[in-house]
């Protein structure tokens, strides 16, 4: 998994900014049909089958089964938001 620099700073910022003591933020499987595969939240709870990840400075929470998923992903940032792209440049 990678990400772009838009996303970084866009992260950082968020973090710095928005986040909560105790809150971070997680990349989940995101179930819509039709749309898209991951999405990034807020959360304040941890699990045992969390795994966390510090991706160009920027701290996040996947769950295993997800993380494998996210291997060829790379996260962007636009003023449409985040997204997700696979190493074939698909929209994830």
């Amino acid at each position: 998994m990678t990400m772009t620099d838009a996303a970084k700073m866009e992260l950082l910022r968020f973090s710095r900014e928005e986040l909560a003591d105790g809150e971070f933020i997680r990349i989940t499987r995101a179930y819509q049909c039709g749309g898209p595969r991951f999405q990034l939240i807020v959360d304040d709870t941890e699990s045992k089958l969390d795994e966390r990840i510090v991706l160009d400075e920027v701290t996040l929470f996947v769950d295993s089964a997800c993380h494998r998923l996210l291997k060829d992903v790379t996260i962007d940032f636009t003023d449409a938001g985040f997204s997700f792209h696979d190493a074939d440049n698909l929209r994830c």
